[in-house]
């Protein structure tokens, strides 16, 4: 009995031009996907002229949930800021920024290193920070300044003191400035917080606060 086989050939010619047409796609050059994209554009709509860097960062930063307090001189600050620490018994304050507790000594208000926290205590933790960043109403640190990762991934409150200098446009401006700043030692970590932490993993439900930083406040300093 004579075996066909016709059909197994035909099989066998369609898959070879399968496997042809795959090795001609390899060879080919493929089409740049997004050739028509400009990566130097800025891409964040522009500031408006009449509301400025700083009014356009307040807008941004409350929309995400974030408190501001502006303050005309750092005197101000340090009277505010003992008032709060006594009314919602933040005393004493972490800290773990060189330049906050050169501050804080200055005015007397008690500070600790230690990040760690009683049973139903909060850790409220005090710093500075690189900039502000007005397009995105964001807080930019880095573990330079701070000394320690754990000073803004840990606490409960993060209180940021900022002047008025220190607010920029957009992202760009962000990595102009660290560049320029940190030329020989550079930030191993750069964090950029936008409003207190926000979880959508309970119950497809967005919480806020329940996993890092549940508060985050901005105490903005006039600079001349």
């Amino acid at each position: 009995m004579a075996w066909d086989n016709k059909g197994e050939n035909e099989d066998t010619t369609y898959k070879e031009q399968i496997l042809a047409k795959v090795r001609n796609a390899l060879i080919e050059k493929p089409e740049a996907l997004f050739k028509d994209i400009d990566q130097r554009s800025e891409t964040w709509v522009p500031i408006k002229e009449e509301d400025g860097t700083a009014v356009t960062f307040v807008q941004n930063f409350k929309e995400h949930g974030g408190i501001f307090i502006y303050l005309d001189t750092e005197t101000d600050f340090s009277d505010c800021l003992k008032q709060l620490a006594s009314e919602n018994e933040w005393e004493p304050l972490c800290c773990t920024s060189p330049s906050m507790q050169k501050m804080l000594t200055h005015y007397g208000i008690p500070y600790t290193t230690d990040k760690t926290r009683e049973a139903k205590q909060k850790l409220v933790s005090l710093t500075d920070c690189e900039c502000l960043v007005a397009q995105t109403g964001s807080i930019v640190l880095s573990d330079i300044l701070t000394q320690s990762r754990q000073a803004y991934a840990l606490p409960d409150v993060l209180l940021v003191f900022a002047t008025t200098k220190q607010i920029v446009n957009g992202m760009k401006d962000v990595f102009v400035l660290l560049k320029k700043k940190y030329q020989t030692e550079k930030p191993s970590q750069v964090a950029i917080i936008t409003g207190p932490s926000r979880t959508t993993e309970i119950e497809q439900t967005l919480v806020i606060g329940a996993s890092g930083i549940r508060q985050v406040a901005v105490f903005l300093v006039e600079e001349d």
